[in-house]
């Protein structure tokens, strides 16, 4: 026999034992979702072309339940092309293909990113988009082990916390099958199985942070120490479980909803567990990149005056209330108004009713109104110059109203009021004004209730 056929032999059986391998490692991280509908996210690039072939031979998931999810960030002279190659290559392989178009730069310049941060955030939020729509149930990304070591090494160098240096993982509802995979294998699996890929050449310019870390430091910390990229994944994976445990020490009871908002207990932002708290409360805005910068805001905030704001990135505030901290994106200030009526009234997407009192009079004390004296008022929010004279006290400023009773600056612009000029009859679902109460001689009594 001759010698060079044991060679080949065993360098097949080699080969072959590689591509169990990550097809095992596919099908182990798809197997709970394997009567689920996934995204995958490809670029056309060799790490997503690799992961869809792998998707789609792995024996785990139904075709019928993939879809192909390409992001065009409308960046590169061939993002275009890019699209239309996996666009083809899904056609040709009946598997279903979506394709979104972002504005990178516009969103970078809108937010205060860099042109890698914001591509990465639009990109994410297509995805999660995806998932709120009911369109898939997790997100399947080409991340790998030396995707995973270069992210630890760029927070390291960035700031960050303990989380920082957890790797990437599965969160999220973001699964990444080639977590433990290397390039190098990558390279090989793509080769043998002829599988096509574009080739972005904005990899290999160092302006990026990824890139420069990529092509810069990982190469010099490897030519020193040997193994160097295997042991940071192997010390993010110890991280990631004691992040884990300390998770399970916390009481998630001091995180609230509340109004569209993320509510954070002053007693849980002090300590050592105090940036975990943070972290959880923000993780309900599905931030790709929580730093520790944005950590350290919130946690200062629980040491300032009550209404003391400072801004996130993702246009999140967050503010010191009265207890706490509260996270949330706040709304544009609608100036308009609408005349009231009898019935619903309807103000930006709220409901008021107005409608006859049915109350005792005893229960009717400092609640219901005398309709006739609303006439010629509209629904509206408040405005610079309010002001309000409450059942049974003194006449001032709203602003001051709305301070003595301890209303959170977040919500003051989304309360209904009923107005005459500047003068406000009614607090919807919180006080009515002096002047408008209803008294022995009232005729049309009547309630006037938010429909929350």
């Amino acid at each position: 026999m001759p010698s060079g056929f044991c060679i080949d032999f065993f360098l097949t059986m080699e080969y072959n034992l590689f591509v169990s391998e990550l097809l095992q490692k596919v099908a182990a991280a798809l197997a709970e979702y394997s009567e689920s509908r996934l995204a995958v996210g490809v670029s056309g690039g060799r790490d997503s072309m690799c992961l869809l072939y792998a998707v789609l031979h792995c024996g785990v998931v139904k075709k019928d339940n993939i879809t192909v999810v390409h992001v065009n960030h409308c960046l590169r002279k061939t993002a275009d092309s890019d699209e239309a190659f996996v666009r083809e290559y899904c056609k040709q392989n009946n598997v279903e293909f979506t394709a979104k178009r972002v504005d990178v730069n516009a969103y970078a310049a809108a937010n205060g990113l860099t042109i890698e941060q914001a591509a990465r955030d639009l990109r994410y939020g297509v995805f999660f988009d995806l998932i709120k729509s009911g369109g898939a149930e997790a997100v399947l990304t080409a991340h790998h082990a030396l995707d995973n070591a270069e992210s630890v090494l760029m927070h390291l160098f960035r700031g960050t916390g303990l989380d920082g240096v957890r790797g990437m993982g599965e969160r999220q509802n973001t699964v990444r099958p080639l977590l433990d995979v290397y390039p190098d294998e990558l390279d090989e699996y793509v080769k043998t199985n002829g599988i096509k890929f574009v080739v972005d050449d904005t990899n290999f310019i160092d302006d990026a942070d990824r890139n420069f870390i990529r092509l810069n430091v990982i190469p010099m910390i490897e030519q020193r120490y040997r193994g160097a990229v295997r042991a940071v994944n192997a010390f993010a994976k110890e991280c990631d479980g004691v992040c884990d445990y300390l998770d399970g020490t916390l009481d998630l009871s001091c995180i609230t909803l509340d109004g569209g908002a993320v509510l954070i207990n002053d007693r849980v932002l002090s300590g050592v567990l105090a940036a975990r708290y943070v972290r959880h409360a923000l993780e309900y805005f599905s931030l790709v990149d929580i730093t520790r910068e944005q950590i350290e805001r919130v946690t200062e905030l629980a040491h300032m005056r009550t209404g003391a704001v400072v801004q996130l990135t993702g246009g999140i505030e967050a503010a010191k209330e009265y207890g706490g901290v509260s996270l949330y994106i706040p709304r544009i200030p609608f100036d308009g108004e609408t005349p009231i009526d009898m019935g619903a009234n309807f103000i930006d997407g709220l409901a008021v009713d107005i409608e006859r009192s049915t109350l005792s009079p005893r229960e009717a004390v400092g609640r219901c109104v005398d309709l006739d004296k609303l006439n010629d008022a509209v629904l509206r929010f408040r405005r610079d110059g309010d002001m309000f004279t409450p059942f049974g006290g003194g006449r001032k400023k709203l602003k001051q109203y709305f301070i003595d009773n301890k209303v959170p600056k977040r919500l003051r612009d989304r309360i209904p009021l009923i107005c005459r000029g500047n003068e406000v009859l009614v607090i919807v679902g919180m006080q009515i004004a002096d002047s408008v109460k209803q008294t022995e001689v009232t005729v049309n009594k009547g309630t006037v209730t938010p429909r929350w």
